[in-house]
């Protein structure tokens, strides 16, 4: 009996080692549809916490049991599950989830899925855009997302852009979205690298932005940056490209020989002595004079670098990246260099304590060359079209050739010299540390404590030598000036996510949150240096020392806020916000707001008539109204400020420079901009994924705007900072999105986004129907920028140019006080005079609808990429042509075609024309256009040949950007202005964005890049 028993429980143990037994399993994980490897895919032993993740190479290996399951999950795809059923080996092809409504996305302090969101909530295909040479992440947004609106502001390697949400909303607020990165915010969108991206989201109604309250006036950009993933096992990926620039489009300019010619004739009949010798015009024939474009336009080079290494042990992740770029920009003398580490690391304490610390260090060195003619000498592009092409970039003696001489504007210098000559020596090193921690209270609730710091020092070197104006030591002249920048924010989340029976899930968040941002600069000048050795190193051998300046604000923030998400049965979706905030930059009595939003959604799709559906997968329709705010002004213009600059005498023999009241009078009662915000929208799919369509209609009215108001002269100030007027935005947006065609060896996806935005200003400070914002940046174009009660932002007024007065208008002429050949002006209200009443509004600078049209085309191992932009219905007010068709001294080839008595059918007035260089529609000019953003061909090597040399994929492929643009405007590029130059500050630009006065031009790029994984 007690044998029988030992072979029993021998029998049973045998029995229950072989059901347990541990084994290693491998295999292969790949999408179904391209058979590329899938990497990250999480892979878990199904009941327990066992789990690893596949390499880049899409393998994995676990210890499981024989009898056990394997379940497979990855972002995007449907999650499978696999017997192990004694096998060794498990190859696994995932099918992408044709509605992906189980996808994550984030969205305001956490994340959401896509089913559940009820805002207006756009997630960019980032995975699909790495695969295009990309070196600054604004790139990444630029026609992917309907109601977003990128443009380049000028095209050198260091250039800022402008980015608009849903339209202009504000004068003096700024509409600048608000950037955030793993949740640091007010950050730069150039602070983190396109290949760093794991995510990126556009918040664009307000139920999806209220929950920044007074920071999402002008949408929210949520960028969330690559992360170790557990169980991976070390990787390294280096990408690597080359890209040569070249002007894309330069201005059609007079040769020396048609100058000069053009010059004498101008002055003959003027009756007056000619310039221009026989045997000069005979020199320029023959080849003599500068083409002053291609004297300071080159060959321009990028060469980026990014490493990134990823990987995980038993607790913690990492993911770090590097990356070095340098640009020789298209001008010479301007060049830009930067390097980059981005370390990511989270380390699990235990099963409910996680910490995170993301952090990111930016050191750059720009040689920038100035763009406007506020700089001392000038702008050598500027000055490259304006500088009479007669004469050489040398004299004989070495020297640079100065303007005079009875040709070329006096005003404008060598622009070579301009060029070459000044040092600018700009250094920036910027520090992001943004530690967090995440501890799971219970199950449900969890609480997550972030604390940010940002710190931006800048150092801006500059020093001009006398060699531009071919003078002396009192000519040479040198600054620097330095600043710095610190943004401190504490951040604490508490969510709780719970679902009562199997149908009502309520997720529940609270946020109190801190902000305060320090800023602090410096300047210092001096002129006259007896040597040009030490430049901008010791400003005190500089005999006219200037006067130094210095500056220091401080501003805070103080918020909380509360959120409510509810979901029933998946079907009916309700998502209440608010938040209260208080902001140091306004009245003691109007610091704090509170700003509402509420969403719903109806996932129709759900119900019983169309779950089974085999045409529709989802369809939803969204609703939102909220309020949000915009307090994006400069500290203190609240309260009474001091200010520098008046000279006092002291003892009657000494100017002193002093202090007093600035001209901007208090405002105890200054307050926020609110922005009101309405949206409906409807997301469909259809087909298992093949088509789907996201459209929203939106309305957006933003009151108490923040405008300066004229004061009377008896107050004893000039203006004053006040609540007053409104905005109004609507508009709809599409995105479409279509595979058309799909199979085992050819893939074709194409994304069509569409967006009308329509803008008014509906009222203005009280009383008032318009208010002058400045000029165009010439003499004679003082009164161009406006606005006005039922006319958009950018708008430009000036006379109706009707062409040139010809020979047989001579006696109606004559009322005018011109001649024939002089321009026709329209007389608006018949009085025979042109003068201010004769103004009327000739140019709008917001476009009427913007599109793109991506298409990806995969044939096997090659891969295709063709980005299609476009923008119609703005008008640019061309400044640099105003220049270049004056009649004394232009340059333009448009002025071989003045008016004479034997050439009357032009446009063009003639040399003796009266009233030519005035503020007129003559200078505006249609800035639609179409353009081929990229095309990038890719090849994919085989795994075969990649294995053979030890790494896990390759892939080379060539780029070319803006090779084609379709347009009429004449200017260098129709997407870029440096208008900003002539702003009254750095927030109104908007009012200025149709002004075009010749800013870095855009180009021409072709790349040839490399990506490897190891």
């Amino acid at each position: 009996m007690k044998q029988r028993l030992q072979l029993t429980l021998l029998f049973l143990f045998l029995t229950t080692s072989l059901a347990f037994a541990q084994q290693t399993i491998t295999g292969t994980i790949t999408d179904a549809n391209s058979s590329q490897p899938l990497p990250g895919v999480s892979v878990q032993l199904k009941g327990t916490t066992i789990g690893v993740a596949s390499d880049f190479d899409g393998k994995f290996s676990i210890e499981a049991p024989t009898n056990g399951t394997l379940m497979f999950s990855y972002l995007g795809f449907s999650t499978q599950e696999i017997a192990i059923n004694e096998q060794l080996t498990i190859n696994v092809q995932l099918q992408e989830d044709a509605a992906q409504l189980d996808a994550v996305v984030v969205v305001g302090y956490g994340t959401q899925k896509k089913s559940d969101v009820t805002g207006a909530v756009a997630s960019v295909k980032v995975d699909e855009l790495q695969s295009i040479p990309l070196a600054r992440a604004d790139e990444v947004l630029q026609g992917q997302v309907a109601g977003v609106q990128v443009n380049n502001n000028d095209a050198s390697p260091n250039a800022n852009v402008s980015i608009r949400i849903r339209g202009v909303s504000s004068i003096n607020g700024g509409s600048n979205p608000l950037i955030i990165i793993d949740g640091a915010q007010g950050v730069s969108i150039g602070d983190v690298h396109p290949n760093d991206i794991q995510s990126m989201e556009v918040l664009k109604d307000a139920s999806a932005t209220a929950i920044y309250g007074s920071r999402g006036a002008s949408g929210v950009i949520l960028i969330t940056t690559k992360k170790g993933v557990k169980g991976s096992k070390p990787s390294i990926s280096y990408n690597m490209f080359t890209t040569l620039h070249t002007v894309r489009e330069k201005l059609d300019l007079l040769n020396a020989s048609q100058y000069a010619r053009y010059i004498n004739d101008n002055r003959a009949a003027r009756t007056l002595p000619t310039v221009f010798s026989d045997a000069d015009i005979a020199g320029f024939d023959a080849g003599a004079g500068t083409d002053w474009q291609d004297a300071i336009f080159r060959t321009g080079a990028t060469h980026n670098h990014h490493v990134n290494v990823s990987g995980a042990t038993d607790n913690t992740t990492y993911n770090i990246s590097g990356d070095f770029l340098e640009t020789k920009g298209i001008v010479i003398g301007s060049r830009f260099k930067r390097f980059s580490i981005r370390p990511n690391i989270s380390v699990n304490i235990n099963e409910k304590l996680k910490f995170n610390f993301n952090s990111f260090i930016n050191l750059t060195k720009d040689n920038p060359i100035i763009l406007n003619s506020r700089d001392r000498q000038g702008s050598p592009v500027y000055a490259s079209f304006l500088f009479s092409p007669t004469r050489p970039i040398f004299n004989q003696d070495g020297t640079y050739s100065q303007p005079g001489g009875g040709v070329g504007p006096n005003t404008e210098f060598n622009p070579v010299a301009l060029a070459l000559e000044p040092i600018r020596d700009n250094y920036s090193n910027r520090i992001i540390l943004n530690p967090s921690v995440e501890y799971r209270i219970v199950d449900g609730l969890k609480i997550n404590i972030m604390g940010s710091y940002q710190q931006v020092d800048d150092e801006n070197n500059f020093y001009y030598n006398e060699k531009v104006v071919n003078g002396g030591e009192t000519d040479r002249e040198a600054s620097i000036s330095n600043s710095r920048f610190n943004s401190f924010q504490n951040t604490n989340i508490l969510t709780y996510d719970t679902t009562i029976g199997d149908k009502h899930g309520i997720k529940l968040t609270a946020v109190y949150e801190q902000q305060k941002t320090k800023f602090n600069s410096s300047f210092a000048s001096a002129r006259g240096f007896l040597t040009n050795a030490v430049t901008y190193n010791d400003l005190s051998l500089g005999t006219l020392p200037g006067i130094p300046f210095s500056n220091r604000t401080e501003q805070s923030l103080e918020s909380f806020m509360g959120r409510i998400n509810y979901s029933m049965d998946g079907k009916y979706l309700v998502n209440i916000t608010g938040r209260s905030d208080a902001a140091s930059v306004f009245a003691e009595n109007n610091k704090r707001a509170f700003f509402p939003s509420v969403g719903g959604a109806w996932n129709i799709s759900k119900e019983n008539f169309l779950k089974d559906s085999n045409t529709v997968d989802n369809l939803k329709l969204r609703g939102s109204f909220g309020e949000v705010g915009n307090a994006a002004i400069r500290p203190y213009q609240s309260l009474s400020q001091l200010v520098t600059g008046s000279n006092f005498s002291f003892n009657g023999d000494r100017l002193t420079n002093g202090i007093n009241l600035s001209t901007q009078a208090p405002n105890k009662d200054l307050k926020w901009e609110t922005t009101r915000q309405l949206n409906i929208g409807m997301d469909l799919t259809m087909f298992q994924g093949r088509l789907s369509v996201t459209a929203d209609y939106y309305k957006k009215n933003t009151v108490d705007l923040l405008l300066e108001r004229a004061l009377f002269q008896s107050s004893g100030f000039q203006t004053q900072l006040v609540n007053a007027g409104e905005v109004e935005n609507k508009g709809f947006e599409i995105l479409l999105s279509a595979i058309p065609l799909k199979n085992d060896r050819f893939e074709w996806n194409s994304t069509v986004a569409f967006s009308r935005n329509e803008n008014n200003v509906v009222a203005l400070n009280s009383g008032e129907t318009e208010i002058r914002l400045g000029g165009a940046g010439l003499p004679g174009f003082s009164d161009a920028i406006w606005l006005e009660v039922g006319q958009p932002i950018g708008l430009v007024r000036g006379l109706e140019y009707d062409g040139v007065w010809k020979s047989d208008e001579a006696i109606l002429a004559s009322v005018y006080n011109v001649i024939p050949g002089s321009p026709k002006y329209v007389d608006q209200n018949n009085d025979g005079i042109i003068n201010d009443a004769d103004i009327v509004n000739i140019a709008n600078a917001l476009p009427d609808y913007n599109f793109s049209w991506n298409n990806t085309f995969k044939y096997g191992n090659l891969d295709l990429n063709v980005l299609v932009i476009g923008v119609q219905g703005n008008d640019i007010y061309n400044i640099a042509r105003a220049q270049t068709e004056s009649k004394d001294a232009g340059t333009s080839t448009n002025l071989l075609n003045v008016w004479t008595p034997t050439n009357e059918n032009t446009d063009i007035p003639g040399h003796a024309a009266l009233g030519n260089f005035r503020n007129s529609s003559r200078w505006v000019e249609d800035g639609s256009y179409i353009r081929i953003k990229n095309i990038t061909l890719g090849y994919n090597f085989s795994k075969m040949l990649t294995k053979s040399l030890g790494i896990s994929s390759a892939r080379v492929y060539a780029t070319g950007t803006n090779l084609f643009t379709f347009t009429d405007y004449t200017g260098f590029d129709p997407e870029s202005n440096n208008a900003g130059d002539i702003a009254t500050n750095s927030a109104s630009t908007d009012a200025f964005a149709g002004v075009d006065l010749a800013s870095f031009p855009s180009q021409k790029k072709y790349t040839l890049g490399l990506d490897i994984k190891f």
